[in-house]
């Protein structure tokens, strides 16, 4: 059996690879598989108000979100509640969910995906077809099937809970 070594790992607020999914949406990279052998992909993520992806579900991994600032319309497989600062959401692989920041100022997240799997590189080439116009549906469809992201619904609309 092949022992791996993984380096520990330290990173600043502001340090890491950013990838901006627009101008004003953006994640700091503070770990990926390649760094952590496969464990962990982590990443800090600044919501700008009004913003949230579509409703999704991950084949390959859980994910879980930890908001650092901010107030966010989460949904979690049927069940939708608003979540402030300090709160933590644990959504199982295979299960449908999404968010949305209903504050007046960028919300901020910290995300963890388990095992790692290659999201950051996911979100490099989703971001790169969302910011061409017009955004090649079909080629960002290749994309999350990819991946192993299956999109289920719409983002959420303004503050139903």
């Amino acid at each position: 059996m092949t022992e791996h070594v993984t380096s520990p790992i330290l990173r600043a607020f502001e340090q890491g690879e950013r990838v901006f999914l627009s101008e004003t949406w953006y994640q700091v990279w503070k770990t990926t598989g390649e760094t952590t052998n496969g464990a962990v992909d982590t990443w800090f993520e600044v919501v700008p108000p009004a913003a949230g992806p579509p409703e999704h579900l991950h084949s390959n991994f859980d994910e879980c979100f930890w908001i650092v600032k901010g107030t966010f319309l989460i949904k979690v497989a049927d069940t939708i509640s608003k979540a402030s600062e300090g709160a933590w959401v644990f959504v199982p692989r295979g299960t449908a969910h999404t968010f949305r920041n209903v504050g007046t100022e960028n919300g901020e997240l910290l995300i963890l995906a388990l095992p790692a799997a290659k999201v950051r590189q996911y979100f490099e080439e989703t971001a790169a077809l969302l910011r061409s116009q017009p955004v090649d549906e079909q080629a960002l469809h290749r994309v999350t099937e990819r991946y192993g992201v299956i999109l289920v619904g719409p983002p959420l609309p303004g503050e139903t809970a």
